[in-house]
């Protein structure tokens, strides 16, 4: 059985260790299941295309570990319940990673609301389904149980033609820093990853290929960042070295949010 990986209490018994994984089928949530695979017994894939999520479950099961696909769409009301069941059927869930949003590039004029709803069902509001969901079921996450959401520099940052999507991130910060708050007491730790320009698929198909090769040459570490980068900051947050660690935003962007302070006539360095 894979060693805990978010202990920091009781021993509980023989049950399997169990990470959930939303977006699993997605550049970074895949990564985040590859990674967990190792510190976990089983990891649950969630996804809404089966096929996606199906691809991580071969990888994983082809490195030496064992997943089980999940389709499941984050907008439906009963997400967060369905994917808690399937969770705790599988064992004791340890770790929990949401890697979902929706994004739509737009000016705010042109910008529905339709879209905006979007963005915050399947981002704020499916990470508190399935977290709550996971903190209530018959056999709740132990002590040290680390729930981890992707984040993003949208929530600090209001870039343009992106209304939704950073409406959506501030309340999605909002939940992990209250939630951190609400459950100090039981040790479920709360955090997110908030990675910064990453050449994921999804990226790839906004901008472009060779788009992206430009403009990773701009920032600040002359390239994109990856999203095995992102995954090990998450297998940390989820790991015992973080078991103190709640209510926190871990950044990994190459010092790309710090570089975004400049006047338009002052230092450009």
């Amino acid at each position: 059985m894979a060693e805990s990986p978010s202990s920091g209490g009781a021993p509980t018994g023989d049950s399997p260790t169990v990470a959930v994984v939303t977006g699993a089928g997605g550049g970074i949530g895949g990564a985040c299941a590859r990674a967990l695979a190792g510190s976990h017994d089983t990891v649950i894939c969630v996804d809404r295309d089966p096929d996606r999520a199906q691809e991580t479950v071969a990888a994983i099961e082809q490195a030496g570990g064992s997943a089980v696909p999940l389709a499941a769409d984050a907008a439906e009301p009963a997400f967060g319940e369905h994917v808690a069941a399937v969770a705790a059927a599988a064992g004791l869930v340890r770790s929990a990673v949401h890697a979902l949003a929706h994004e739509e590039h737009v000016p705010a004029l042109d910008l529905s609301l339709d879209s905006v709803r979007l963005s915050f069902a399947i981002g704020p509001l499916a990470a508190f389904a399935l977290f709550r969901a996971l903190a209530v079921a018959p056999t709740p996450p132990p002590p040290g149980a680390a729930f981890t959401v992707i984040g993003s520099l949208h929530e600090k940052h209001a870039f343009a033609r992106c209304l939704g999507y950073n409406a959506a991130h501030g309340a999605l910060g909002q939940v992990v820093r209250t939630l951190a708050h609400e459950w100090a007491d039981r040790r479920i730790r709360v955090n997110a990853v908030v990675p910064g320009w990453v050449a994921t698929p999804g990226e790839v198909a906004l901008y472009g290929e060779e788009h992206l090769a430009r403009a990773g040459k701009a920032l600040p570490f002359g390239a994109m960042g990856d999203v095995g980068q992102v995954a090990a900051a998450v297998a940390f947050l989820s790991s015992p070295a973080a078991g103190y660690i709640s209510g926190s935003f871990l950044t990994v962007d190459g010092a790309l949010s710090v570089s975004l302070a400049r006047l338009p006539d002052g230092d450009q360095s």
